[in-house]
């Protein structure tokens, strides 16, 4: 039986006079990337919230639309 791993992933944005923005974090060894993680003893939306405060320092963070759930298996 496959094991599951739960991922999470966030868009964080803000609205600028221009539309907006998307934060992108720059890993040293990984490159250009999005607050992701892994879900732990917790719900999705405790791990994102969790994640997005542990990778950008940004605690007020809400999540204001969920996008959907998308499932994998892989080799």
């Amino acid at each position: 039986m496959p094991i599951a791993i739960e991922k999470v992933t966030a868009f964080v944005t803000r609205p600028t006079e221009t539309g907006l923005e998307l934060l992108l974090l720059e890993h040293p060894f990984a490159g250009i990337q999005i607050p992701a993680g892994t879900v732990e003893h917790e719900t999705p939306k405790e791990a994102v919230l969790r994640e997005v405060a542990e990778e950008t320092g940004i605690k007020s963070a809400a999540i204001r639309c969920y996008l959907g759930c998308e499932e994998r298996l892989l080799p």
